[in-house]
């Protein structure tokens, strides 16, 4: 079943499975299409929508697109080009386009600074949206995670959490994972193409005010493989997944450490030679 023929270099569809959003790089930006799918059968339902954004430097992330859960906003990490955010409205008909043409960029224009991999918290009303950067010191030798109040989205001026930007854990962040608790997020890193890479914990605390701030810390190091490049939770929040792409271990579930808050522990792991791009965990 052909749903689109667009040479799109990430793809996902929306929570109400309404909509196919495709993410395709283009000479100078990057254009979106949206195609209309039975939320049933997963067909083609109707004619797809675009919308294209001139982004000085952009090199669209293979990928590396999450829409937020509360169907709102679309995120695209775009190398030396930034982030860039579209808003998103998944109720609209088939037939109509559910994508603005107006987007926000974060980060562009720094240059050494390299936009990798986007995500967002799981619930359905985020508090936070993440954006791992490579070349994020001022020797351009690691990686670096900013943390931002999504509620920000849409003003003047983003806020982002005490303590971001901060240091990913390694020389480059391949993938970000923010738990369905909230309480943590993980970044992938890798450390070179064979050294073994690292899943770095960072706690996410609140004030507790009626309008919350957030603080991102630091916590807990656990070994991975070499340039892990994706991470799942499943729906039991009981596990953590993670592939390795270039050096074993290749695949590794871990749990929740039972005294150490954040700690994952390794239970179960693969050798076994894969190329992986990606995990996901079915409920």
């Amino acid at each position: 079943m052909v749903v689109s023929t667009d040479q799109a270099f990430a793809v996902q569809v929306d929570a109400t499975d309404s909509w196919l959003i495709e993410a395709i790089a283009g000479t100078a930006g990057i254009t979106f299409g949206a195609v209309p799918i039975d939320s049933t059968t997963g067909a083609n339902n109707g004619i797809e929508q675009n919308v294209s954004f001139t982004v000085t430097n952009a090199a669209v992330q293979p990928g590396r697109m999450v829409i937020s859960q509360d169907n709102l906003n679309i995120f695209v990490a775009l190398g030396a080009g930034g982030t860039i955010v579209v808003p998103f409205n998944a109720r609209v008909t088939a037939g109509s386009n559910p994508l603005a043409t107006k987007a926000t960029t974060i980060c562009r224009g720094q240059c050494r600074r390299l936009c990798a991999v986007v995500a967002v918290d799981q619930s359905t009303t985020p508090r936070l949206f993440y954006i791992g950067e490579t070349l994020a010191d001022s020797a351009g030798t690691s990686g670096g995670l900013r943390v931002f109040n999504y509620s920000s989205l849409g003003t003047t001026t983003l806020t982002q959490a005490t303590g971001s930007p901060i240091a990913s854990g390694g020389l480059a962040p391949n993938f970000i994972l923010p738990i369905a608790s909230g309480e943590y997020v993980y970044a992938a890193n890798g450390t070179g193409s064979s050294t073994a890479g690292n899943i770095t914990g960072f706690g996410i605390t609140s004030n507790g005010a009626t309008t919350p701030t957030y603080t991102v810390t630091t916590d807990t190091a656990t070994a991975a493989g070499v340039q892990p490049i994706g991470m799942a939770e499943d729906s039991t929040s009981t596990f953590v997944f993670a592939v390795g792409s270039l050096g074993s271990p290749f695949f590794d579930a871990y749990i929740f450490d039972a005294t150490t808050l954040g700690q994952l522990d390794s239970q179960i792991t693969s050798t076994t030679s894969s190329g992986s791009i990606g995990i996901v965990a079915a409920p």
